[in-house]
């Protein structure tokens, strides 16, 4: 294998491990969202729970003025049966008596359910504040944690861009040339080993006389995909590994 050669392997590792990086870096603000948008689900139940009990609280309020209202109404009724003259019309207002005793009732009864339903409601409200506050503290560690992982990347990146110009300044700049074309295509590695007597990258077969040729060393350009055949650690001939 000729030293170009071996020095595009090299750069190829080296843009092997940019695209590792820049694939975590891209990561990284999908997790941040991920969390937020927990975050913002757990605060929105929250809320969601105030405003639950703020609306008993008012239909709390809304039942006790209607119930003094009645019971105003009902003092009213029991005043005027004693003015009655006639038995229908004592018998009516006995009517409107037991109506308006049987609807202080059921608003005792409905303010008991409130309450009860304001007291469930006031735990839930905790519950969810603290599950809120706690995980909202969680991810504001993480996201420390993952900017500080972003800068380390970013700094890592930088390091072997500078290692990456040094190895290109010395390669032959039509072999470069043609490196970064095929790069720049997004096909995967641009250099592959021989893979069953056949291109590692689009798996084209391979006479047989090449493959030995391969083996020895030679340089090797697929006719399909263009890429940079040679002979890896792993590589093998037709019906073999």
């Amino acid at each position: 294998m000729n030293d170009d050669l071996k020095k595009l392997i090299g750069l190829q590792e080296i843009d092997s491990r940019i695209d590792r990086m820049f694939a975590e870096m891209e990561e990284i603000p999908r997790e941040k969202r991920i969390h937020k948008r927990e975050i913002q689900s757990q605060r929105s139940d929250y809320e969601n729970e105030k405003k639950k009990i703020e609306e008993i609280r008012e239909m709390n309020r809304k039942s006790s003025i209607e119930k003094e209202n009645t019971l105003k109404e009902l003092a009213e009724f029991k005043n005027k049966l004693l003015e009655m003259k006639t038995n229908e019309a004592y018998r009516t207002m006995l009517v409107q008596i037991r109506y308006a005793e049987n609807k202080i009732s059921e608003l005792d009864i409905k303010q008991l359910e409130l309450m009860y339903e304001e007291e469930s409601s006031e735990e839930n409200l905790k519950e969810t504040q603290k599950i809120w506050e706690r995980n909202e503290k969680r991810f504001q560690k993480r996201q420390n944690i993952l900017d500080g992982q972003l800068k380390v990347l970013e700094e890592n990146i930088g390091e072997l861009r500078i290692e990456r110009e040094e190895i290109k300044s010395d390669i032959n700049i039509r072999l470069l040339d043609k490196y970064e074309q095929l790069r720049s295509s997004g096909e995967g590695n641009v250099i592959v080993g021989l893979n069953k007597g056949a291109c590692g990258g689009c798996m084209t077969n391979l006479p047989p006389q090449t493959a030995v040729e391969i083996n020895q060393g030679l340089a090797f350009t697929c006719p399909i995909c263009g890429r940079f055949v040679i002979w890896l650690d792993d590589s093998s001939f037709a019906g073999s590994g």
